[in-house]
Order: C-alpha cells, then sequence, then structure tokens
C-alpha cells in the first residue's frame, strides 16, 4: 500500500534528486523513494558505512533481477 504525501523541499535539494535521478534512470518520485529508504536504514544501522548499506540494497536488487552468483570458498 502507498500513501501519497505533499512535501515542500528546498530548491537546492530538489536540484540534487534530479540530478541523481537523471543519473540513476529513475523518475524523481523513485529517487526520493530510493533515497528515504537509504536513510531510514542508515539511520537505523549508524554502525555501518554508508557504502555497505548501498551495497545491500545493490546486492538486492540484483538477486531479484536474477543476476545473483552463489559465492565459493
Amino acid at each position: 500500500m502507498s500513501i501519497v504525501a505533499s512535501v515542500r523541499l528546498p530548491d537546492s535539494l530538489m536540484k540534487k534528486i534530479r540530478i541523481r535521478a537523471r543519473l540513476e534512470h529513475r523518475t524523481v518520485s523513485n529517487q526520493i523513494n530510493a533515497s528515504l529508504q537509504l536513510a531510514v536504514v542508515a539511520e537505523e544501522n549508524p554502525d555501518l558505512p554508508l557504502q555497505f548499506v548501498k551495497d545491500i540494497f545493490q546486492a538486492r536488487a540484483e538477486e531479484e533481477a536474477g543476476l545473483e552468483k552463489p559465492f565459493k570458498v
């Protein structure tokens, strides 16, 4: 279930969001959603580096797309 919310953001932040959305091939709405999800997980896990959290999100996306590879020891 999704909830529609109206949020006011400073122009400078919206410019950055638009740039990242273009770089990530996302809509502005999807970029805001992705950024918020990342921020929530980062706040809940302050002991983890941000890049580690990003890598986890990327690994999950690759797994959902069927691109995972088994790890061999």
